[in-house]
């Protein structure tokens, strides 16, 4: 333990640079470790505290049957089901983060009793006249406060409420979940009863067995549903809901598992480069240690414990201090899911990465170590290693260079080890720079990219009319119109299929639409065509047949394709205009409006809102640049955060191997010190020794980044079911990325090799 010790002490500064960089990774995997665990246990307890259903569903109150309860609650597998009334609309929330949000939306009497499905109100106000009680969805990312005012838009009428107070509820949640609460006291509720009746519907809520099987209850409720003719218009259950909400933290913590594996992986190179390093520099005391009695195990010991006591003390340090950002993090992704947690001091996540740490860290410094069992005291003493041979690269007697760039080629050749390191670590952190840099150029400067990506279709403007004949005016002016590039009949509808609701896209042309969401296959053509989302994928081949059902009419439509779409789950697909009419009555009556470069829509909505006072719309351009918004200002903050982290790997890379070579080469430099080397050139010298390898692997990795990446992508976004992104990965941005790296990696070196200016040749002649 002596020899640590005394081991620890002399290259203390080694030992730290190691431990920051374990602190880093330790500080990011306890972050994703207790995002994974907490967050999960605190929705389940959540969940089960507010005794909320298993699986809820929205039929017509025009179709309700009095027996259904009944005969739901007799279903193999269900233990508890409860009936509430609701209203059901796509409502448009206005001035939602800036814009008009449109949602489908269920509006409840808060005042009803509930044994399933309960309420956490919070920060309530006593404001009986005109109140509404929203989820903490609508409240954190719409910007709404208690107090604030709220405007609903459901058909033709605004209704503005106060809000009286924040929901927590486990049912619905969020934009992923494509459908929301609110709630209403009994007299508002009322009102808008009222006026919306053909929009009431019955909520069963439903409770399982612990031992039930989810699916096969869903399947049993939708076929009794289907026999008694009733329109289902949704259906959801607990494990959808959940994968939604929890869509960007299950991303966050990927990222955050991926970019610790990396620094974990890169420390242990460290290790290992610094345990060989140290082992040739003290071949001879080594080899004194052996003669005077001590074993090859307590020599390998004294190498293994400091970095296990630096291994340990990192971790745990990482860990502990993770704890001052969890609570900022967790309050974002309440944002985006709807539901809040506050994490909690975990024991296990600690023993969990500081033990894996200290473990793989114990395993790795101890194969790299072995090698002294090899070592003969006689041979070690004299300084000799027969495992290692020594060849002169370019000899300054016979080198055709110039002195200067002879011992900058020697040095490149002679440390092919440490080359082979850097060209690792400098391979896999440019790949982590390509990742981030990408995604950065496609959110900030291409954003219409990234918008494609989780976007459905991407119109200007949406305008919808009540009558077939407004709609055939209203699309002969548009088309009119010299602001306008294109208009495009396509509307979103709800149909059910066998296993519930789906949300359907209709479009009078599909080749037409700016944003074609098709990964595979091809858009629906004919009337009896039909393109699915990825939820579906595996049930419904391409080419075969998906029943389609709304109201009293069903058809069984072809497969042509498979959709993307990150919105309800994926559970959605295309058709038609003639399509949709084999199963409808109605005709879609909504336009998408795309504009010609420099006209805006607000302008436009304000034009038409005169000639047309009846017509609906939203402003979707605006609700794009809003969406683009707030992802511009995650991605940053993740983008930054990963440079960060790689300059100060780097950092911590360059001084280890820097550090390393000057000791081992000090006397080398004492003596072209006195034969009249300048410091400076001795800095350069080495700095540039350094910056072949890590050009010739940043930009060999800027290259094969152009395949790499899009996978690295295409892996990330199919997580959230996006299985086509449309990102451009641009080699210029990349070059420019290796360029920025090879500079900063240079700037390092030479501000680390400043320690040869104290080399004193007259004091290592003394030595």
């Amino acid at each position: 333990m002596g020899l640590a010790i005394q081991n620890l002490k002399k290259h203390k500064k080694q030992y730290v640079s190691f431990g920051i960089m374990l602190f880093i990774a330790a500080f990011i995997i306890n972050i994703a470790l207790v995002l994974n665990s907490q967050s999960s246990d605190a929705y389940d307890k959540q969940f089960e505290k507010l005794n909320t259903a298993d699986i809820n569903i929205l039929i017509p109150l025009a179709q309700d049957d009095d027996n259904l309860l009944n005969e739901i609650d007799n279903l193999k597998g269900v233990t508890l089901t409860e009936r509430h009334e609701g209203l059901y609309s796509k409502a448009t929330i206005h001035n939602f983060a800036g814009t008009n949000f449109e949602m489908n939306t269920v509006f409840y009497r808060i005042t009803d009793k509930r044994d399933i499905n309960l309420l956490n109100v919070s920060n309530t106000v006593k404001n009986s006249k005109g109140t509404i009680y929203i989820p903490e969805y609508v409240s954190k990312l719409g910007g709404f406060s208690v107090g604030d005012t709220i405007t609903y838009s459901i058909g033709k009428q605004d209704y503005s409420f106060s809000v009286g107070g924040t929901v927590s509820e486990m049912e619905y949640g969020n934009y992923g979940t494509n459908l929301i609460g609110a709630y209403l006291p009994k007299k508002a509720y009322k009102t808008l009863a009222s006026r919306h009746r053909s929009n009431l519907v019955a909520e069963y809520s439903v409770k399982l067995k612990n031992n039930a099987n989810l699916d096969t209850v869903k399947k049993r409720i939708s076929s009794l549903i289907s026999d008694k003719k009733i329109t289902l218009l949704t259906i959801n259950n607990r494990k959808t809901t959940k994968q939604a909400r929890s869509m960007i933290s299950n991303l966050l913590i990927a990222i955050f598992v991926a970019i610790a594996f990396i620094i974990f992986l890169i420390s242990l190179f460290l290790s290992s480069f610094r345990i060989r390093n140290h082992i040739e520099n003290e071949l001879i005391n080594m080899g004194v240690l052996k003669a005077t009695g001590y074993t090859s195990s307590n020599i390998i010991m004294s190498e293994i414990i400091p970095y296990i006591l630096t291994a340990a003390f990192a971790s745990i340090a990482g860990t502990l201090i993770s704890y001052t950002v969890l609570p900022s993090i967790a309050d974002f992704l309440a944002t985006q899911s709807g539901f809040s947690f506050r994490p909690i001091f975990d024991w296990s996540a600690i023993l969990l990465s500081t033990g894996t740490t200290i473990t793989v860290t114990g395993i790795c410094t101890y194969f790299c170590a072995r090698k002294i069992r090899r070592l003969e005291p006689i041979n070690a003493i004299r300084g000799i290693d027969y495992k290692r041979t020594t060849k002169n690269h370019f000899p300054l007697a016979t080198s055709k260079f110039s002195v200067k760039f002879s011992l900058i080629l020697k040095q490149i050749f002679a440390s092919l080890g440490q080359n082979i390191l850097l060209f690792i670590l400098t391979f896999g952190i440019m790949t982590l720079l390509a990742f981030s840099g990408t995604l950065l150029y496609n959110v900030n400067f291409k954003s219409d990219n990234f918008l494609k990506t989780i976007s459905d279709e991407m119109p200007s403007a949406i305008f919808t009319v009540s009558t077939q004949d407004d709609l055939r005016q209203l699309k002969s002016t548009l088309q009119n119109d010299d602001k306008v590039k294109e208009v495009l009949g396509y509307t979103s509808v709800s149909l059910n299929y066998a296993n519930g609701a789906i949300t359907s896209f209709v479009s009078e042309d599909f080749s037409r639409v700016n944003n074609n969401i098709v990964y595979q296959g091809k858009n629906p053509v004919k009337s009896d065509e039909i393109a699915v989302g990825s939820a579906l994928s595996k049930q419904y081949k391409i080419g075969s047949k998906v029943k389609i059902t709304n109201d009293d009419r069903s058809y069984n439509y072809t497969v042509t394709g498979y959709i993307q779409s990150i919105n309800n789950q994926g559970i959605v697909c295309e058709l038609t205009d003639a399509g949709y009419q084999k199963i409808s009555k109605m005709t879609p009556k909504s336009l998408n409006v795309y504009l010609k470069k420099g006209a805006t829509a607000k302008n436009l909505i304000k034009k038409y809102k005169k000639k047309f006072p009846n017509m609906t719309s939203t402003n979707y351009e605006q609700l794009l640049a809003n969406s683009s918004k707030m992802y511009a200002g995650i991605v940053s903050s993740v983008t930054v955060i990963i440079f960060i982290i790689a300059a100060l790997v780097i950092l911590l890379v360059m001084y280890i191997i820097i550090n390393a070579l000057i000791i081992t080469r000090k006397r080398e430099f004492g003596i072209y010190k006195a034969l009249g080397w300048s410091n400076r050139q001795l800095i350069l010298q080495l700095a540039f020794s350094f910056t072949p390898i890590i050009s010739i692997a940043a930009i060999f990795s800027a290259i094969i980044d152009l395949s790499l990446v899009p996978i690295m992508n295409n892996a990330v976004w199919g997580m959230l079911g996006a299985n086509k992104n449309h990102f451009e990965v641009s080699l210029a941005v990349l070059l420019a990325f290796a360029f920025i790296l090879i500079c900063i990696s240079f700037i390092v070196s030479v501000v680390l090799a400043r320690p040869i200016r104290k080399i004193n040749p007259y004091s290592l002649l003394k030595e």
